[in-house]
């Protein structure tokens, strides 16, 4: 009975961020077995870029979070609001500790 609630509760927030046309980065946060592998559409802030060895990336920020975009394109400028269609990743990655971190790879900018 829980794991049909938390279906439930996936469904409403996917569902509720879809209404805008746009993904919230809380919902993939919360619920990454649901994204990962599938194109999602974010609008944000842009953060920080992320410093080499890492391909061209920065964070995006928008109400309820932040995640990292991994692009392709010219970095936009810090503080500006963008756009974008991409693919949500997992990945494992080592640092003090092993970790999985999400990411998004931009697929289209779409301002």
């Amino acid at each position: 009975m829980r794991a049909v609630g938390g279906l439930i509760m996936a469904s409403v927030m996917l569902l509720a961020s879809c209404a805008s046309g746009y993904t919230r980065v809380r919902d993939i946060m919360a619920a990454p077995d649901g994204f990962v592998g599938k194109e999602v559409r974010l609008q944000g802030t842009v953060g920080k870029a992320i410093d080499p060895p890492r391909p061209q990336a920065y964070m995006l920020r928008d109400a309820s979070g932040e995640i990292m975009v991994v692009t392709r394109e010219e970095l936009p400028a810090q503080d500006s609001e963008v756009a974008l269609r991409g693919i949500v990743r997992s990945v494992v990655s080592r640092g003090a500790r092993w970790s999985l971190e999400l990411r998004v790879e931009e697929t289209q900018r779409l301002r």
